[in-house]
């Protein structure tokens, strides 16, 4: 039944995904499932596994807590309506969902400030599902409502009932057994979730860690999860403090309360980053499905599982946790990404995660190894994030080649590993050849070549173009905007189409009041013009890699100016690259 899924919540028997993952359904969709419920319309299985099953040493067996694999945004919603908890919302933010109820004509609706007011809804049906019985609940209603009639208030009292006994509707529960091998289960939970409302590996490890007390796991999952939130939203240490007092008092609150205070975002790493980081750096392995099988108990070599095997995962576990959320170990990171020339997520950073996650998983690795000094330890990580950033080289599905190099480095020289890979990825042909002729031809101002082009203006502290004072630094927090050499304006009414005259090789950062100045002219005019003319010095064009044949240009040289600045563009990288 409904009531005993909600008692097995109330209970800690289950261990639920929602607690770590927003609730994204909209309110309503949760009126329409209470309102199926009500009319006793099918709302789907649940699908359960009963967590795997550890040989102790004295021979027996310990089953943990049941995991939902399938049905959690169902059950989310259910108690959100029925219990009158709060849920987390997209913006991280703790809000109720209130589900209206009219008896006289059995409609549900979620509450507005009209129903509110109106005495004919009941405005928030939780307050009926916290009271034992309903005969109180549904005298207070009729005394609002005396004006019905004896049959209109008959009606009335036996839709109350039946909503109050909404909670013993049942729903289906297939469960998946304890034996079942740690492979099957995470096929099972990938296929299903392969649709609607999509969970990963990472909501996997989570709920798993949530069905885990003997190793502290819950503690680790929330100090997983409230690290994430606190970067994001630091409103959120009061309600940890106000809400959960056991983890208040623990040691890991302790270790990640400083979070509330950062006030970057350049590297806000939600709970599937963090996981993905410890797994590379601590475990040595890349794909998150081998941490379910670890903490599990999975001894990789035997293939079997033990409580040995489960106790050193969860220590690890652990021991990557604290190394991750150091405040010492994170603020050191944050302020190596900044040397890069990033400035927030918001203004400049790399499009994607994959090589910030991956480059603070070597940053940690280099430092507990402790085989490198600083600056060699800075120098491998910037450069490393940069090449991968260049390359898309963890992009889309990237768990196999994060974990053949995080092995690679733990196990090699790591200077040696950086320059081999180096001389791969980054040939003289690569900075001649197939920068300027591949990923330079984009008008995306999201793709990695154009952010870590600015970047480098910004770590060299770069003068914007046809300015005196100006840092490039300077126009991306405050009044500059990304416009078009060649006016794109000037371009269309010559011919020449969106995709010609939105490219990278034609967009540069300026004032508003130059861009006004340039108007929609043809560069050889603009540039003529004496209220810009005395900005246009030769290092001004250098600096943003502008070739000076610009000043003599118009849209019949076009094309052959894009040649040459994605040159100069490819050339400017490369020297900043070098210098790292």
């Amino acid at each position: 039944s409904i009531g005993t899924v909600l008692n097995w919540i109330k209970s800690g028997e289950i261990g639920l995904p929602e607690l770590q993952r927003p609730f994204v359904w909209k309110s309503s969709k949760v009126r329409d499932l209470v309102d199926s419920l009500y009319r006793g319309f099918p709302i789907g299985y649940l699908i359960t596994w009963n967590n795997t099953t550890v040989k102790l040493k004295g021979g027996g067996s310990a089953v943990g807590k049941k995991i939902i694999i399938d049905g959690q945004q169902r059950i989310t919603a259910l108690r959100a309506a029925l219990t009158g908890e709060p849920i987390l919302n997209k913006q991280l933010e703790s809000k109720r969902i209130k589900i209206a109820f009219n008896p006289w004509n059995e409609k549900f609706e979620t509450t507005t400030a009209p129903i509110e007011k109106n005495k004919r809804w009941i405005n928030d049906i939780a307050n009926l599902f916290q009271m034992a019985n309903t005969f109180s609940f549904i005298n207070n209603f009729l005394l609002k409502n005396n004006d019905k009639t004896p049959t209109e208030r008959d009606k009335a009292v036996n839709a109350i009932e039946k909503l109050h006994a909404l909670t013993n509707n049942d729903i289906g529960n297939i469960v998946l057994s304890s034996e079942l091998p740690i492979e099957d289960v995470t096929e099972i939970f990938n296929r299903i979730n392969s649709k609607g409302t999509v969970l990963n590996s990472a909501d996997f490890v989570m709920s798993k860690l949530s069905a885990d007390e003997k190793h502290n796991g819950e503690k680790i999952r929330r100090a997983i999860d409230y690290f994430a939130k606190l970067l994001v939203n630091p409103t959120m240490l009061a309600d940890i403090k106000n809400n959960d007092a056991g983890f208040t008092a623990s040691n890991y609150f302790k270790q990640i309360a400083w979070a509330a205070n950062e006030r970057t975002d350049l590297y806000d790493p939600d709970f599937g980053d963090i996981l993905h980081v410890i797994l590379n750096f601590q475990f040595g392995r890349g794909k998150l499905t081998d941490l379910v099988g670890l903490i599990s108990g999975r001894d990789f070599k035997t293939k079997t599982y033990t409580e040995e095997a489960m106790d050193k995962a969860y220590h690890e576990l652990e021991t990557g946790l604290l190394r991750f959320v150091n405040k010492s170990n994170f603020e050191r990171y944050i302020m190596l990404l900044r040397s890069l020339g990033m400035i927030s997520r918001k203004t400049l950073s790399l499009s994607g995660k994959g090589a910030i996650n991956f480059g603070y998983s070597l940053y940690l690795l280099l430092k507990y190894q402790g085989q490198t000094t600083n600056f060699e330890l800075e120098t491998i990580v910037k450069k490393w994030i940069i090449m991968s950033a260049l390359t898309y080289r963890y992009s889309g599905s990237s768990e196999t080649q994060s974990q053949t190099d995080i092995r690679k480095f733990a196990s090699t020289d790591p200077v040696k590993y950086l320059n081999s890979i180096v001389k791969q990825e980054l040939p003289d042909s690569y900075w001649h050849n197939t920068l300027p002729n591949g990923a330079l031809v984009s008008s995306s101002t999201q793709a990695n070549v154009w952010r870590i082009f600015v970047m480098s203006q910004v770590r060299k502290h770069t003068i914007a173009w046809l300015e005196k004072d100006h840092e490039v630094a300077d126009l991306l927090i405050e009044q500059g905007n990304i416009h078009h050499i060649f006016p794109r304006a000037y371009l269309k009414k010559n011919g020449l189409s969106q995709t010609m005259y939105n490219q990278i090789a034609n967009y540069i950062w300026i004032t508003q009041p130059r861009n006004l100045q340039i108007s929609d002219r043809a560069p050889k005019d603009y540039l003529a013009d004496q209220q810009i003319i005395k900005y246009g010095n030769a290092k001004s064009f250098s600096e943003n890699a502008i070739p000076e044949s610009l000043k003599h240009d118009d849209y019949t040289e076009y094309e052959d100016f894009l040649v040459k600045r994605r040159q100069l563009i490819s050339q400017k990288l490369k020297e900043y690259f070098e210098s790292l």
